[in-house]
């Protein structure tokens, strides 16, 4: 996969995205489906992008975390809310980190390894995010807000592919994105042109800022590293939506 081939991957899972977001009572547990797939992207990608010396235990907990967050997203016992639940899989994600480290034979770049391996963890994390977001926008009926800000992504990830020169490109996708985001919110959904406005500013800087985190390493441009620049975009960018369900009226 070339460099101008990881937006478009991007801007593919949000816009699947924003087709789970509404298919009504059902939404939820398809979102959390696709979060799963997310986070195997985040775990398979993640170790090469850092190149991280042990691999396959680290894309064993990173995916494990996201999987097992975004199931407690949905299927969250009595006990405590969902919220709770997927900080609580973060928690035993970053413990589950250092037994992995404790339990490699080889003790190279361990700081490393286990900085990486935790980073990781909470990216993966972070993408459950998507699926509690779905389950308040369903329960309120504003799964149209979801909707809008998946595709207000999927527009800034797509024109971050573009061929053009690197700010006219960085103008273009975040004017972009931060105008789908808005205009669809009011369209769909109703929501007031401030904070439409302002969860379109965040989606498009969040998912812009962190492709060029992730897109930054040397070894990006290579196949699997680069699924890791297409995923963690839309993983990260699961905060905003969240906060997009909760707080917009």
């Amino acid at each position: 996969m070339t460099a101008p081939e990881r937006a478009p991957l991007g801007a593919a899972l949000a816009l699947l995205l924003a087709l789970v977001s509404l298919t009504g009572s059902l939404s939820p547990v398809l979102m959390a489906i696709c979060v799963g797939v997310l986070a195997l992207l985040v775990g398979i990608a993640w170790p090469s992008l850092l190149e991280l010396p042990s691999p396959r235990g680290t894309a064993i907990v990173i995916s494990a975390v996201g999987i097992v967050g975004a199931a407690l997203a949905v299927l969250t016992p009595e006990r405590f809310t969902p919220m709770s639940g997927v900080v609580m899989v973060c928690a035993v994600g970053v413990f589950a980190s250092f037994v992995q480290q404790m339990l490699r034979p080889e003790r190279r770049d361990l700081t490393a390894s286990l900085t990486g391996t935790v980073a990781g963890v909470f990216v993966s994390g972070t993408a459950a995010c998507w699926a509690l977001a779905q389950t308040e926008a369903v329960a309120t009926g504003r799964s149209a807000v979801i909707a809008a800000l998946a595709l207000g992504l999927a527009t800034t990830l797509l024109l971050n592919a573009t061929p053009l020169p690197f700010w006219v490109r960085l103008a273009l996708s975040f004017a972009a994105g931060t105008a789908v985001t808005a205009v669809l919110a009011i369209a769909l959904a109703g929501v007031a042109l401030p904070f439409a406005i302002a969860v379109g500013v965040l989606v498009a800087v969040g998912s812009t800022c962190a492709q060029l985190l992730v897109g930054s390493s040397l070894v990006a441009k290579e196949p699997l590293p680069s699924l890791a620049v297409g995923a963690v975009p839309v993983a990260t960018v699961g905060v905003v939506a969240h906060l997009a369900a909760l707080l917009i009226p």
